[in-house]
C-alpha cells in the first residue's frame, strides 16, 4: 500500500503544479471544486483503462502521449496570456470551461501507461484508480487553494500570472518528457 500512496502521490504532481497556476485565475469555489473533482476522475479512470487494456496497446500509443499534455497546457496558457491582454478579468473567466475536463483529460494520458505497468506488476485495479484518483484530486484541491492564496499578495494581473506560470510549466513538463 505504501507503494501505491507514493505512486499515487508522484503521479499527481502534475495536478498539483497545474492547479496551482490554475488558482491565479481567480476561479469561483464551484469552478475550483469541477477542477479538482475532474482531475481526480481523470487520472484515476485513466490508470484503471491502462490497467484494463493491458501494456500492448499502450506500447504503440505511448511515445506521444507524455508530450500531448504539456502541449495541450501550453496552447492554454498562451490562450489565457492573449485573453488576458483583451478582456476585462470576469469576461475571461466565463470563456475558460473547457478547461474543467480538458485539461486534466490532457495530463492524465501518461497515467494511462503508469497503469499498464501497474497491471504487469500485479496492482489491484479498483483500489489503485481509487487511491489515485482520491490523491490527485486533493492535490489539485490543494494546488488551486494555494494558487489563489498567492495572486492575493502580487500587484500582477491574475489572468497574465496564471497563462505564464501555464506555460512554464508546460515547458518544463516537455522538457522533462524528452
Amino acid at each position: 500500500m505504501g507503494t501505491l500512496l507514493l505512486l499515487g502521490f508522484v503521479l499527481s504532481l502534475d495536478s498539483f503544479r497545474v492547479s496551482f497556476a490554475l488558482g491565479a485565475l481567480k476561479l469561483l469555489p464551484r469552478r475550483q471544486a469541477q477542477i479538482a473533482l475532474a482531475f481526480g476522475l481523470c487520472d484515476g479512470i485513466a490508470p484503471l483503462v491502462g490497467l484494463l487494456i493491458g501494456q500492448s496497446i499502450v506500447t504503440h500509443i505511448g511515445g506521444w502521449v507524455e508530450h500531448l499534455g504539456p502541449f495541450v497546457l501550453c496552447a492554454y496558457g498562451v490562450y489565457v496570456i492573449y485573453a488576458a491582454r483583451q478582456r476585462e478579468e470576469n469576461e475571461a473567466e466565463e470563456e475558460s470551461h473547457w478547461m474543467v475536463l480538458g485539461l486534466p483529460l490532457s495530463l492524465s494520458l501518461d497515467n494511462l501507461v503508469a497503469g499498464a505497468s501497474l497491471g504487469m506488476i500485479g496492482f489491484p485495479k479498483l483500489v489503485s484508480a481509487v487511491v489515485i484518483g482520491t490523491m490527485s484530486a486533493l492535490m489539485a484541491l490543494t494546488g488551486l487553494i494555494l494558487g489563489k492564496t498567492a495572486v492575493k499578495h502580487l500587484t500582477l494581473k491574475s489572468e497574465l500570472l496564471g497563462g505564464t506560470a501555464l506555460v512554464l510549466i508546460a515547458l518544463f513538463m516537455a522538457y522533462e518528457n524528452r
